[in-house]
């Protein structure tokens, strides 16, 4: 199998139709037309998995540079390629990758809270997805999290919760004795608070919104 990042706009149409459209719903996932601007702008990291049959799996990363943040937008096996290794192996590649190349202060990622959604055959199953996720060093924030809209005519997604997948230790407010990260809310609002805005074209209000903020008045959050 190789694995490669790349910011070729047929890769990344392939991606969206013969990967990401299998295995999200429609309210989770960003139309073409939005990721091929932010991958010409540079926002957005691509990287692949291929092999002799074709296309295997794909991650995608949201850069925010004002805030220092990157967002595991997508992390997803193409159909008929699944539980052979192939998202592990492409998680620590892509991560990595992108850690070299950006130097994020921290690395997040949405995924399907399992006390609050089921799993499907299609879209797979939240349960293994978290326990996936924790084997490779994810830890929970503390916020009660809706996904944003992803596309016009879309709907906000509640019952998610926001991950931290890794996260640089000198940017952190400390760690605890027990090893628990003391995360900064400051630039973890401001970071929110632009991807709502770049999301769904304008500033976040709501129900949903003022839950997230209303967990992070504290100036830490554990982790």
């Amino acid at each position: 199998m190789h694995i490669r990042t790349t910011t070729s706009p047929v890769d990344l149409t392939s991606v969206h139709d013969d990967v990401l459209r299998p295995s999200f719903p429609d309210d989770e996932l960003a139309d073409l037309p939005t990721l091929q601007a932010m991958l010409a702008d540079g926002t957005l990291r691509l990287v692949v998995a291929q092999d002799e049959h074709g296309l295997r799996g794909a991650a995608i990363a949201e850069w925010f540079p004002a805030t220092g943040v990157l967002l595991l937008a997508y992390l997803a096996i193409a159909p008929g390629a699944r539980g052979g290794g192939v998202g592990s192996t492409l998680l620590d590649h892509a991560v990595d990758a992108w850690r070299t190349d950006l130097d994020p202060w921290l690395v997040v990622a949405e995924v399907e809270d399992p006390a609050q959604h089921t799993g499907s055959e299609e879209h797979g199953d939240p349960t293994a997805r978290l326990r996936f996720y924790r084997r490779h060093g994810a830890r929970v924030l503390p916020l009660p999290y809706t996904q944003p809209a992803m596309h016009a005519g879309g709907r906000r997604v509640p019952g998610l919760l926001l991950l931290a997948l890794c996260a640089s230790g000198d940017r952190l407010a400390g760690v605890a004795a027990d090893g628990t990260w003391l995360v900064p809310t400051a630039p973890l609002r401001a970071f929110l608070e632009e991807y709502f805005t770049l999301s769904e074209g304008t500033a976040p209000t709501g129900p949903e919104w003022d839950a997230i903020v209303g967990a992070l008045t504290a100036d830490t959050i554990r982790a």
